[in-house]
């Protein structure tokens, strides 16, 4: 019986882990889509399950606005084109109902956005796992050494709170080892980073009205070049452009090109296409904060 349930355990743990990857890696597709130009510039990013789930989220609250636009239509036909006082009464409540419908889905919208506009991004919180849940041989570091590597993992969820609570968001999920390529580390950022990136949020929304603050690299130095200045203790971050964030820091929303440089609030602004890796952080704004 001993036997079983440790086999059993061994066998959620296993479920758990690969869920975890699962969610915070990126979408991989099943069949070959080579062939379709479309489906290659869909496929080929490295956007995770979460973007995916926001998007079916903006298509299904779009494809609702668009059927209630129809069904008021075929209202208005049916209140016209017919004599008939029961098909009146019958339009008149389809009129009542599709309205109803609209006034709930904007409501839910306000409610969650007055709440927490997070609640919005259908970006759930994932809970690392530890090294110690997961059977096997624990995974070495693939450069550094493993102080700076438990530092980063253990200040994680401090950092990561403090920022996601003023509405700045990151766009992978954090990192739980040296292997992963598809993640972003905040644990360990320099103190200076962490309010400069609290007043980035605050002044340009100020300014702008809506600015979102996407961090798309921060301290997961083993995604980055040797001698690269993303390491825990830095003040270092890359943030996706927008064009909100584009008009704050150069007046324009226009898209700089590489090697732009701003000087804003104590901050160095340089905006790259590629980054020092290539891989993970993509055309960004590489900030250094004093």
């Amino acid at each position: 019986m001993n036997h079983i349930s440790n086999g059993v355990k061994n066998l959620l743990q296993k479920m758990k882990a690969r869920s975890h990857q699962l969610l915070a890696g990126a979408f991989v597709p099943l069949a070959d889509y080579g062939e379709s130009q479309k489906l290659s510039t869909l496929f080929n990013n490295d956007a995770n399950i979460v973007t995916y789930l926001n998007t079916a989220f903006k298509i299904a609250v779009s494809i609702g606005a668009i059927l209630a636009v129809l069904r008021l239509l075929y209202a208005g036909y049916m209140y016209m084109a017919s004599d008939v006082w029961t098909s009146k009464e019958t339009a008149k409540g389809i009129f009542r109902d599709v309205f109803l419908g609209l006034f709930l889905l904007l409501a839910m919208y306000i409610i969650l956005a007055q709440i927490n506009p997070n609640l919005l991004n259908l970006n759930p919180e994932i809970t690392p796992i530890k090294p110690s849940e997961i059977t096997g041989p624990p995974q070495p570091p693939v450069s550094g050494d493993q102080a700076a590597l438990d530092r980063v993992f253990q200040d994680e969820s401090r950092v990561w709170g403090i920022l996601r609570n003023a509405g700045i968001t990151r766009n992978r999920g954090q990192c739980t080892s040296t292997v992963q390529r598809s993640c972003t580390s905040l644990g360990g950022l320099g103190e200076p980073a962490v309010n400069g990136l609290l007043n980035l949020k605050s002044d340009c929304q100020r300014v702008q009205g809506v600015c979102p603050i996407t961090v798309t690299g921060g301290t997961e130095w083993w995604l980055h070049s040797v001698g690269t200045s993303h390491r825990p203790g830095n003040s270092v971050v890359d943030i996706a452009p927008s064009t909100s964030l584009n008009s704050y820091l150069l007046g324009s929303g226009i898209t700089p090109s590489s090697g732009t440089r701003v000087t804003k609030n104590n901050a160095q602004y340089t905006y790259e296409t590629t980054g020092d890796n290539g891989v993970s952080t993509g055309n960004h704004w590489h900030v250094v904060f004093n």
